[in-house]
């Protein structure tokens, strides 16, 4: 029997639940699951889902119900405000202003692939839009909840190349990991290979192999398992053996019969070394071993690592890795830069006779400043934002602006945007200076070390360290 919930019959506007009419502007999104209609005004969305029986659609109708309930809050979700009165099948929802998909970083639309690349954004705002991306991948996993088709189509950036707002779409499919007999939807060339097989249902593990794909082809603009043998051939060919993964990671460190020439290349000088590593994790090994593969959350951190590590090229607009020797476009040397690198002051052991005076209530016990692997770049002339998840070992809320710095004129303004006190100390042997929160401090750069404290004496927590980055030709 036919659904009376299906697009037949598409008048506009649409009428949901509550009786408010939607007119709809035009479609952003066709898939195999319905379409996606953008409301006029642009910050709204309607999601129309074909159903072939009224079973299915009642099945749908449900699920959307129980979505509503999910706890979402805090995530970037495009979630289900309202559901479509009958006889349409499918839901309202939020966007912010001027959105675009994902495709538009990934897929180039002109010959001139640096241009384009540069035009959307290049390698600094891709790495931040993903880290949101995946931040907001991790929390879903936090509250054991599954996207199940994490797709290009399916996240929604700002259209402006100065904003980074990003949506998850699609919302239709959330749930608690599914089974194998269940039918896992997924998108070809995005499906995690346990998926793919037969093997498993949709898990935060396949959710993450779908993650790292997403990664790498917007930050590469080279999918990890079409080669150039794949992009020459026939759609059949690139579905039976690089979307099942019969062919071997592109940049497999051994196996190079996949390998691939387009895109932005290198690669290398693209991915920091952690992404690297979290890449060759996620398409090597963990093809084989899912429980091998990175999680949102460790793709997250090293997205934000690898977006605070990247500098501007004075001559050409590019942003590049500060750790390269040169601009990837057009090669002028890197030089010097200003960094902060990382630490953390903890406790650490020491032999009896030796305790720290902060030690002296736990036997064996010190503390002492551990650098971290990660920096941040000061730019000249421009604000470096620290925020909690630089300045806290385990922040509430990572993305809290605590300190905003500025490299001007050899000097390196600090200004407290947090509610503690932070201490600056400039290491010629006078006391810790004290910035209270909304007061600001000063300090040289000039080749002399200091130190930023979100600490006193004695405590553990973070703190940051003035130095210079020389890079080598």
């Amino acid at each position: 029997m036919a659904s009376h919930w299906d697009l037949g019959g598409l008048l506009r506007p649409v009428e949901d639940e509550y009786h408010q009419l939607w007119p709809l502007s035009h479609a952003i999104g066709i898939g195999g699951q319905g379409e996606v209609w953008l409301a006029r005004g642009g910050r709204t969305a309607v999601k129309l889902i074909a159903a072939p029986t009224q079973e299915a659609a009642d099945v749908v109708h449900a699920r959307l119900r129980r979505i509503q309930r999910l706890p979402l809050d805090g995530i970037p979700l495009a979630g289900v405000l309202a559901l479509l009165a009958p006889p349409k099948l499918g839901y309202v929802m939020e966007l912010a202003d001027e959105m675009v998909s994902l495709d538009t970083l990934c897929v180039p639309d002109e010959e001139d692939l640096a241009a384009w690349y540069l035009r959307t954004g290049g390698l600094e705002r891709r790495l931040r839009l993903l880290a949101k991306l995946a931040d907001a991948v991790a929390r879903l996993h936090a509250r054991a909840i599954v996207y199940q088709d994490l797709s290009p189509a399916n996240v929604l950036v700002s259209a402006a190349r100065e904003q980074l707002e990003i949506r998850l779409i699609d919302v239709d499919n959330l749930g608690l990991a599914s089974t194998a007999e269940s039918a896992p939807v997924h998108t070809p060339g995005y499906g995690a290979p346990e998926i793919v097989s037969g093997r498993s249902g949709a898990t935060t593990l396949s959710d993450a192999h779908s993650l790292g794909v997403l990664i790498f082809e917007t930050l590469t603009a080279s999918h990890p398992f079409r080669g150039d043998e794949v992009l020459d051939s026939d759609p059949d060919y690139q579905h039976e053996y690089a979307d099942r993964f019969r062919l071997p990671w592109i940049d497999h460190p051994a196996d190079r019969t996949n390998e691939c020439t387009v895109g932005i290349t290198p690669r290398q000088e693209l991915l920091s070394g952690h992404l690297w590593d979290l890449s060759a994790a996620c398409f090597v090994a963990a093809v084989a071993d899912p429980l091998r593969r990175p999680t949102a959350a460790r793709w997250a951190a090293a997205l934000h690592s690898a977006a605070g590590q990247t500098v501007e090229c004075p001559e050409c607009g590019w942003t590049y890795r500060a750790a390269a020797r040169s601009c990837l476009l057009c090669r002028r040397p890197t030089g010097r830069v200003w960094v902060l690198r990382h630490g953390l002051t903890g406790p650490v052991g020491t032999e009896p006779d030796d305790r720290s005076e902060a030690g002296d209530d736990i036997p064996g016990v010190g503390m002492a400043q551990v650098p971290l692997p990660d920096f941040t770049v000061l730019r000249p002339g421009a604000d470096t934002v620290l925020t909690a998840r630089h300045t806290s070992p385990a922040p509430e809320q990572p993305d809290a602006a605590v300190a905003r710095l500025r490299l001007r004129d050899g000097y390196v303004s600090v200004l407290n945007l947090a509610r503690a006190s932070m201490w600056l100390d400039q290491q010629d042997g006078r006391p810790w200076r004290e910035i209270s929160q909304g007061s600001q401090a000063t300090a040289p750069v000039d080749g002399r070390p200091w130190t930023l404290h979100f600490g006193e004496h004695g405590a553990v927590h973070r703190w940051v360290g003035l130095t210079a980055l020389e890079v080598k030709g």
